[in-house]
């Protein structure tokens, strides 16, 4: 708002140096005009005094004076308590008029200053007009000059985020050659050794040796662009078979779980969409751990030109809006990675990916294009 605030405050002062030197012009007008009236009539009433000295009529030297003017339009006399007009006189109630008293006569001039009145009307329209561009104008200054930094905050956002990813690449494509080969030691020796071990300690073992493969492996893809496969897939029957993989897991942590999912053939990559909703489901699956309410669901359906799928746990809470950064992680032990790749695969796919919290459900929404197409924001 502080960056707004300078050119805000200049069309401001432009805008009231405009208003203020037109009602100065009008004003300027007005007693320009006056002046001219005072003028007139004191030049008409020397025309009647002068007559009326020389013992001439007045009413015939005002009405030849009146001819030969060009703002004089008419005038009147009252003479013992009669008012009389003087003849060839136009007299209108728009008319501005001026009285002055030579003895007997009392004297009304009407000047035509009708064009005064409507070059005030112009400049009252002119100065509305200009109070409404002018607002118009500052208004889509002040957007576009929003939008401007809105659009740089954002770049330099993305920026810092590209140039941050460049720094943490230097560092693991260093350590994940010499970690693959250590783990692949390891699964030998797991290997060899599982027959003369505790097979639990030993399947404890496996594990993390599987977890920490599963870290190199997605710490590694991190260096390279997502490649999708596409074909047509009915999102009915993946997300199905992706919700089979944790029937059991459900069953066991007593979450309740519900689907409800429309038929659609979709444009993409089956694998890669299922490994994002496997991510999106664990996701929800964790964040129910020490949770009362243990309710997790999955809707699909078509949203216009988009498919959308909402993954829905009873949790009500979202740790961070980070949660799509790489490396980021409010769990024990995790990585970081798995909505930073979800977040990379549906953009790959060309969709949308968001989180949120409504009515006590955390929410993600995942929106794909029915047919394929980036979604502009």
């Amino acid at each position: 708002m502080r960056k707004l605030l300078f050119p805000a405050s200049v069309l401001a002062i432009l805008f009231s140096a405009i208003v203020l030197n037109i009602y100065l012009l009008r004003n300027e007008l007005n007693e320009f005009y006056l002046f001219i009236i005072k003028e007139e009539t004191s030049r008409v009433k020397s025309v009647v005094e002068g007559t009326i000295v020389g013992g001439g009529d007045p009413v015939e030297a005002l009405t030849s004076y009146m001819e030969n003017s060009k703002l004089l339009k008419g005038a009147t006399f009252k003479l013992e308590g009669r008012e009389i007009i003087v003849p060839g006189s136009d007299i209108s109630q728009e008319y501005f008029r001026e009285s002055f008293k030579v003895q007997p006569f009392l004297f009304t001039l009407y000047f035509d200053f009708s064009y005064v009145r409507e070059l005030n009307r112009h400049l009252s329209y002119v100065l509305i007009s200009l109070f409404f561009f002018s607002l118009l104008f500052t208004g889509v200054t002040v957007w576009l000059v929003k939008e401007y930094f809105k659009e740089k905050i954002l770049y330099e956002r993305e920026k810092q985020e590209k140039e941050k990813l460049e720094s943490i690449n230097l560092v693991i494509h260093s350590l994940i050659h010499e970690v693959k080969n250590r783990l692949n030691v390891l699964r030998l020796l797991v290997y060899r050794l599982g027959s003369s071990f505790d097979k639990v300690y030993l399947q404890k073992l496996q594990e993390e040796i599987d977890k920490l493969g599963k870290y190199v492996e997605e710490t590694a893809d991190l260096r390279k662009p997502i490649t999708i496969s596409r074909r047509k897939t009915d999102i009915y029957f993946l997300i199905k078979e992706v919700i089979s993989k944790f029937e059991e897991l459900l069953k066991t942590k007593n979450i309740n779980f519900e689907t409800k999912v429309e038929k659609c053939e979709l444009e993409l990559d089956p694998e890669k969409f299922s490994s994002l909703l496997v991510d999106l489901v664990k996701n929800g699956i964790e964040a129910l751990e020490n949770s009362k309410k243990k309710e997790l669901k999955i809707l699909g359906k078509k949203e216009g030109n988009f498919y959308a799928v909402y993954v829905m746990d009873s949790g009500g809470k979202l740790p961070s809006r980070d949660l799509f950064k790489p490396f980021y992680s409010t769990k024990e032990g995790g990585f970081g990675l798995g909505l930073y790749n979800a977040k990379r695969i549906i953009e790959a796919h060309g969709g949308k990916i968001e989180a949120f919290v409504k009515d006590g459900w955390t929410i993600f929404k995942v929106l794909i294009p029915v047919h394929f197409g980036k979604i502009s924001d």
